[in-house]
């Protein structure tokens, strides 16, 4: 594929770094592997129609980010394998949080009173708030990977149960635990964004890089607001996987025209799904 170069002119962003995350882009998604050479300058050239300057500083820029080696005569030579790099698998469901994120390590950090809020913003669930949080922020640390930032607001009279377990662990594995307690909503939303000055420098990234932010939000069985967070992942690490048919549908879920539409019929049950708030509730229980 040949590149208008006008197309680099329309971002703020230098051309060079432009270059470099357009290859750095083919290197995670496998095209170049670990010791594949890269094609030559002049290659390059034609390909993205930049200067040979522009090239030089996209390539010093993978130089420095130890993904190639560059020796004169020799050519460029990919060094490292981005291919599994989007180790992090999103949660969307109650299992896949619990799994995301047991055997973790967390690093405590303090709230400067000035950033501390009393009340979340939860506005994206129903329930009542707690009459007080606790705020708790903390890195977690996977592989001694900091892979997110996060920002807890925990119910106070929770907190008080157990003030150490909830400082030191992930909030959610001790919410699990706990006999007794049920939970009645759980909600998040995602979205993706960039990192402020705090993120950048908890996570070891730059400012202004994409990140994918979550608030998520769980309520007691008195729909109550015990737990919210804000979480923010460096998004070269996150990987989203969504079944589009529903857990354990397969085979049991066909389509038919209707009104100009394509519905689902769910064959198991004899038909099909309304997405009632009955059936949600029968759901949650």
């Amino acid at each position: 594929m040949t590149f208008d170069p006008d197309i680099f002119r329309r971002s703020r962003t230098p051309i060079y770094l432009q270059i470099a995350k357009l290859l750095r882009q083919r290197i995670e998604q496998g095209e170049w592997k670990i010791r594949d050479q890269l094609p030559t300058l002049e290659a390059l050239m034609s390909t993205y129609g930049v200067a040979r300057s522009t090239l030089r500083e996209a390539l010093a820029q993978l130089e420095a980010e130890g993904l190639i080696r560059r020796g004169r005569g020799t050519g460029t030579f990919v060094t490292k394998d981005l291919s599994s790099q989007r180790w992090f698998k999103l949660p969307i469901n109650w299992p896949d949080m619990l799994e995301s994120v047991a055997n973790l390590r967390v690093s405590p950090l303090s709230v400067p009173d000035g950033e501390r809020v009393d009340r979340p913003p939860v506005d994206f669930v129903s329930g009542e708030p707690a009459p007080s949080y606790v705020h708790l922020r903390r890195v977690h640390y996977r592989h001694d990977i900091a892979y997110c930032l996060i920002d807890v607001h925990l119910d106070a009279d929770l907190f008080r149960t157990d003030p150490e377990g909830f400082t030191t662990t992930p909030v959610l594995s001790r919410l699990a635990a706990r006999p007794g307690l049920r939970i009645s909503i759980a909600r998040q939303v995602i979205w993706v964004s960039v990192s402020d000055e705090r993120t950048a420098s908890c996570l070891g990234i730059g400012v202004g890089d994409p990140v994918v932010e979550i608030r998520r939000a769980l309520a007691d069985g008195d729909n109550r607001i015990i737990y919210y967070a804000h979480i923010r992942y460096p998004a070269e690490l996150v990987r989203l996987e969504v079944d589009l048919l529903g857990a354990g549908a397969g085979p049991g879920v066909g389509f038919r025209q209707e009104d100009g539409r394509v519905v689902a019929n769910d064959r198991r049950a004899g038909r099909k799904p309304d997405g009632s708030a009955k059936q949600r509730r029968a759901l949650r229980r």
